[in-house]
Order: C-alpha cells, then structure tokens, then sequence
C-alpha cells in the first residue's frame, strides 16, 4: 500500500526532476535564467525537496532549500515588476502618440464650427391644481372601477 511518507517521497523526486530539467534547459540555452519558466521550475523543485527534507528531519537540506524558495520567489516577483513597468512604459508611450497626433491648438480642433440651435422657450406654467395635473398626466383617474377592470382584466381594489 502506499503510505504518506510514500506520497512525499514521490513529490521530493517530482522536485529534482523539475530542478535538474530546469538546469539543464538553461546550460542548453533553451531557457533564460531570468524567465519565469526557470524560476519557477526552480521554486517547485526547491520548495518540493525542502518539503522533502523537513519531513525526514534533515534540518540542513531542508534550510538550503527554503532559502533557494525565497530566491526564487524575489526573482518571479522582479520578473512581474519588470514586466508590469514594460507595460506601462509601452501604455504611457501610446498615449503619448496618440497625443502627438492631435491638432496642436483648439482652434484647429474647431476647423468646422458646429452652428448652435437654440431650443424654444418653454410654454409659460399657467396655475393649475396638482389634481389636474395629474387627471392631464394619468387618464386612468378619470375612468370608473367597471372601466378599470375592464382595460386590465383583472378585479380592482375597493379603495380605488
């Protein structure tokens, strides 16, 4: 059966596997040592054997290890600073273009005046009550409860 010291052994081989690839893909050049690829190829494999490592007890591998994790752990986190300062240089960039394009004085922006339309005063508010505003606004009011009924087809309520 397989146990749980079985189960951690098999994730610390996991981690070498992984820390030996990702040493052999940078010696080969197929991978940079500053890509997020190696460094967290390296992370796993350090954080999985220093798992390994603390588990058995062997206080010094499982030390070296942590230690590699933290290394690892600032070199993806520069990697994303990097990577979000690249981007926002690039953003900054655009809109700098986007502005270089733009006409250098308002008043070439304006090369065809817009013509104003004036809208007609309102009709003067004459003094009317608010109950024939509303019987203006709302012909519902003026209709009797068979009315009512009728129009929505449903029964309607005694206070109304």
């Amino acid at each position: 059966m397989f146990s749980f010291a079985d189960f951690v052994t098999a994730l610390g081989w996991f981690g070498a596997v992984a820390g030996a690839a990702a040493y052999l893909l940078v010696s080969r050049g197929r991978w940079s040592a500053s890509s997020a690829r190696y460094q967290t190829a390296n992370l796993l494999g350090a954080g999985l054997m220093g798992g390994v490592a603390a588990f058995n007890q062997v206080w010094p591998s499982a030390a070296a290890n942590m230690v590699w994790v933290v290394i690892g752990g600032q070199a993806l986190w520069m990697i994303g600073v990097k990577k979000r300062s690249a981007r926002e240089e690039a953003d900054r960039a655009a809109a700098e273009a986007t502005l270089a394009a733009l006409p250098a004085t308002p008043a070439q922006v304006l090369t065809d005046p817009i013509p104003l339309v004036v809208a007609p005063s309102p009709e003067p508010v004459s003094a009317r009550s608010y109950e024939e505003l509303l019987e203006e606004r709302d012909p519902t009011l003026r209709m009797s409860t068979a009315d009512l009924a009728a129009l929505t087809g449903r029964g309607v309520a005694a206070a109304a």
